[in-house]
């Protein structure tokens, strides 16, 4: 009896399973009853029409010629001739269709059974359609179902016996014969089962692959956003002061040629600076990761002060306010922080307007370290507004994800005084606080 095939789980992109076997990457591999040759069964699966016609013509091959290899034993009741025969081979050729009608080609075959007997037919061969047919509807449909219907197919195939043939009333060969109706039932409910497993382990690499392809979508994504975070941190705020330092040289060096001197001399500073945070941001983004070396710019705690400076001498003047004791941070909460002032300066020398000043506070508490940048000009930027350079938006929204990424929050709004302020909240141990106001990004 060949095994239908069952539905398909291709499984596009996984490892060949099958390597040393002949299965190629991705192809779906069915289950077998039979272990037909590879190169066979790969065949069979690209044309089910072929092993259908194999399947009808091996049976038609053991009902014709059982029936008349059946004739020379003495004790067998029945004669074939070509009627009869004629009846057999119709009888196993609408098996071709088991596939699309299961129920009906195993009415019709039950049906031929009982002309091909009522003809005077050989009995014992012409069960093979009938246990094709029960197989069908068994690897098809549920067991209870399947046991159902060939208990009713045994019983009609005994009373069938019965009446056709009387002779022999208390036989147990016309009684013992219906049992084999079951045997086709355990056999398809055997493959039914298989196909399921199969099914279900075939889903579920599926899935794992997807999940896999998902996760490294994941992670190009955050590491795209990272980089994107690196170089903007790194770049913008010393473009921010260039750009200012350039305006005030064109502006006063027709009149004041020491002040043009000095933006000039600032230029070539923040230039260098950025260079040089360039090139050391360029060489962790080109580390393999097999190496010891740091995964992460090294600015932190210790530098805020420098930072502080460099805006001060650009020309916005700063006030820098640290207190607590704790002022050792982790690594990546010291470089959030760095981080977030740099920021929040750079938009003030954007956006403050001429004359504004700016108060940086640092607070190391015992759970968190908490931050405040605050200014006393325009406040939020007008929508459309550049302020002298040209915003993108993506710093705020770099310095949340800074900050959640480091456990804490980030708040920005106006000031209490005018202004704009920028409030961080970034834990060092569980239980810090979250910032104290809400804002959103300009």
């Amino acid at each position: 009896m060949a095994a239908e095939g069952p539905a398909r789980v291709a499984v596009r992109g996984l490892p060949a399973s099958g390597a040393g076997n002949g299965t190629r990457t991705g192809e779906s591999v069915e289950p077998s009853l039979l272990p037909l040759p590879r190169p066979f069964a790969r065949r069979l699966s690209c044309r089910p029409w072929l092993g259908e016609l194999l399947l009808v013509a091996t049976v038609l091959l053991c009902v014709i010629g059982g029936a008349i290899g059946s004739t020379r034993r003495q004790d067998t009741t029945g004669s074939p001739d070509a009627f009869n025969l004629a009846i057999a081979a119709l009888t196993c050729l609408v098996l071709l269709g088991r596939l699309r009608w299961p129920l009906t080609v195993l009415a019709l075959t039950e049906a031929g059974q009982i002309f091909y007997l009522a003809a005077d037919g050989l009995d014992g061969p012409i069960l093979i359609p009938t246990m094709v047919a029960l197989y069908t509807v068994a690897a098809r449909g549920q067991l209870r179902r399947s046991v159902l219907i060939a208990s009713a197919v045994a019983l009609l195939h005994t009373g069938m016996r019965i009446g056709l043939t009387p002779d022999g009333f208390l036989s147990p060969e016309k009684y013992l014969s219906g049992i084999w109706m079951y045997l086709p039932v355990a056999i398809g409910e055997a493959v039914r089962a298989k196909r399921a497993y199969w099914a279900e382990v075939q889903a579920r690499l599926a899935r794992a692959e997807q999940e896999r392809e998902d996760e490294a979508r994941r992670r190009v994504t955050a590491e795209r956003m990272r980089i994107a975070r690196e170089l903007h941190d790194v770049v913008a705020h010393s473009i921010a002061m260039i750009n200012i330092q350039a305006g005030v040289a064109a502006h006063v060096i027709d009149r004041d040629v020491p002040q043009a001197k000095e933006a000039l001399v600032h230029i070539k500073v923040a230039s260098r600076d950025a260079l040089a945070e360039l090139r050391t941001t360029l060489g962790v983004l080109r580390q393999d990761g097999d190496n010891d070396l740091p995964t992460e710019p090294t600015p932190g705690v210790d530098d805020v002060e420098s930072l502080v400076a460099s805006y001060r001498n650009a020309g916005l003047p700063v006030l820098l306010e640290e207190s607590g004791r704790d002022r050792t941070p982790s690594a990546p909460v010291g470089l959030a922080l760095y981080r977030i002032v740099q920021e929040s300066l750079t938009n003030a020398m954007k956006h403050a307007g001429d004359g504004a000043t700016a108060i940086v506070r640092v607070v190391y508490g015992e759970y968190a370290v908490e931050v405040d940048v605050l200014d006393d000009g325009r406040g939020t930027p007008e929508p459309g507004h550049t302020g002298g350079a040209d915003g993108t938006g993506h710093g705020l929204l770099g310095m949340r994800e800074r900050a959640v990424a480091v456990g804490g929050s980030l708040a920005v709004g106006p000031g209490p005084n005018g202004g704009f302020s920028v409030h961080a909240v970034l834990p060092h141990h569980k239980g810090a606080p979250p910032a104290r106001r809400e804002g959103e990004s300009s």
